[in-house]
C-alpha cells in the first residue's frame, strides 16, 4: 500500500467518525473527575484505617 493510498484510507475512515457534542465531552469529563473523587477517597480512608490499626498493633508490641 502506497503512502498515498494509505493517507486517502485514513481520511475516508476519520469522515465516518461520529465526534461528540460539547455537552457530551463535558458530562464524561464531569463523571470520570467524580469517579475519580469518590475512588480516591475511598483509598485515603482506607488508608487512614490500615495507618491507625498499625500504630495500634505496633503499640501493643502483639
Amino acid at each position: 500500500m502506497s503512502p498515498i493510498s494509505f493517507l486517502k484510507d485514513v481520511k475516508t475512515e476519520l469522515e465516518k467518525v461520529t465526534w461528540p457534542i460539547k455537552e457530551e465531552v463535558i458530562n464524561a469529563t464531569l463523571g470520570v473527575m467524580l469517579f475519580t473523587a469518590v475512588i480516591a477517597a475511598y483509598f485515603w480512608v482506607a488508608d487512614m484505617v490500615f495507618s491507625k490499626l498499625l500504630q495500634f498493633i505496633i503499640k501493643q508490641g502483639v
